[in-house]
């Protein structure tokens, strides 16, 4: 049986850029049967270069960010900076797009940008109804006023919008800020698991050959850092973790990224000797799977705002076991403590070392943990974020489509 377009549901997408692990998600939406999507973006960074935060570097992504799907931007795109906050997009053409769009809902990715609120109230004057699918958690206490002022205008917000939850500690977010529970449904942050892990075949056999290219030598465990280098991150406990264990286990540390504290990094390394510590700079999309390659454990040890870390998503497409602080997101879900990995107080220096040295010197549970890992993050994949959506979508237009429209994604 042929279903025309018109069966489909109608679901436009409003974001602030393009974003390279958003943008799997769009093509699977877009090879849904059950829907059809437009993505309206209102700043082309990514795909034109943009200050991302990485002590100054201008980024663009070197992979595409636009096929596979259809996509329009805002007439402002190509000036509109991301991270010049809320005031920075408040592109009004979003209105008119949205009334003659005749879309069964509209999905928001956030609410941090004037845009997204143009967008909101364009669909509700429409009569069109709002998903929001955003990232924030309780993991981090706010001010009290700011705190106040958050709750205030998101009970508001939510009674009028449904949820796509990205993970546990996001569903609880909404669940706390007002968003009844029949309102949610599930739309997982994930990557491209099945492009990772083809990756990770064919580059495990060159894994001398890349250790060497990045400058990690060929014998010890390398623990793995990957991220700006800022406070919120936990570099410089990380370093100090390391140099502890390094000082009776042989080890490296591999810090891929950059950013304001990696000055402050070196200086604390040089001050201490002989280090074991590379610094491999910014890698890029078509890059950064050397670096998983290269290593044997992984460590995210951030201090606050990591509401989700999608580098941990990677890693484990790698097989890698995993060593994070209980402020990241994605460790409730992801990182089961003794099984693929170890979940330590955010920083609490000690308690990093003590996990850190656990996995650099039991090299058997670290390939025992990095089973797991793989295992765990093959389940969490994109398919459950397209069916989280779909539901979403035909709950809030209270549309039904044809029973022969099934879900492609598994």
């Amino acid at each position: 049986m042929i279903h025309q377009a018109a069966e489909r549901l109608r679901l436009a997408a409003i974001a602030a850029s393009p974003v390279f692990y958003q943008t799997p998600l769009y093509r699977r939406l877009a090879a849904d049967p059950r829907v059809e999507l437009t993505v309206i973006f209102a700043s082309s960074a990514g795909v034109r270069p943009y200050d991302a935060g990485f002590g100054g570097r201008m980024v663009s992504w070197d992979e595409n960010l636009l096929t596979g799907y259809k996509h329009e931007f805002l007439r402002r795109a190509d000036q509109n900076d991301v991270l010049k906050g809320f005031f920075a997009l408040r592109d009004w053409d979003v209105v008119e797009r949205i009334r003659r769009g005749r879309f069964d809902a509209i999905w928001v990715h956030g609410y941090s940008y004037l845009t997204l609120w143009f967008a909101m109230l364009a669909a509700w004057l429409s009569g069109i109804p709002v998903l929001i699918r955003e990232e924030q958690t309780l993991l981090h206490k706010r001010p009290q006023l700011r705190e106040l002022v958050r709750k205030t205008v998101m009970k508001v917000l939510f009674r009028f919008a449904r949820g796509l939850y990205i993970g546990s500690n996001n569903y609880d977010f909404f669940r706390a800020y007002g968003m009844k529970s029949e309102h949610l449904f599930p739309a997982p942050y994930c990557v491209n698991n099945q492009n990772l892990q083809q990756l990770a075949r064919q580059l495990v056999p060159a894994r001398a050959t890349i250790r060497a290219r990045l400058g990690v030598g060929a014998a010890d465990p390398v623990i793995l850092f990957v991220g700006k280098l800022t406070s919120k991150k936990g570099p410089l406990a990380l370093i100090e973790a390391f140099s502890r264990v390094r000082s009776s286990l042989p080890c490296q540390l591999l810090i891929v990224g950059e950013g304001p504290l990696e000055q402050e990094m070196r200086r604390r390394l040089t001050s201490a000797g002989p280090t074991g510590v590379v610094f491999a700079g910014f890698l890029n999309r078509t890059e950064i799977a050397d670096a998983f390659v290269a290593a044997d454990i992984f460590c995210l040890p951030s201090l606050l705002n990591e509401t989700w870390g999608i580098v941990v998503n990677e890693a484990m497409n790698f097989s890698l076991p995993l060593v994070v602080t209980d402020k990241v997101g994605s460790a409730r879900d992801l990182v089961q403590s003794g099984k693929n990995g170890l979940v330590v107080p955010a920083g609490n220096v000690d308690a990093l070392e003590a996990a850190l040295e656990d996995l650099v010197a039991h090299p058997e549970r670290r390939r025992e943990y990095g089973r797991e890992s793989l295992e765990i993050v093959s389940a969490w994949h994109y398919g459950l974020a397209v069916d989280g959506i779909v539901a979403a979508t035909k709950a809030a237009s209270g549309r039904d489509i044809a029973a022969g429209l099934l879900s492609t994604n598994g």
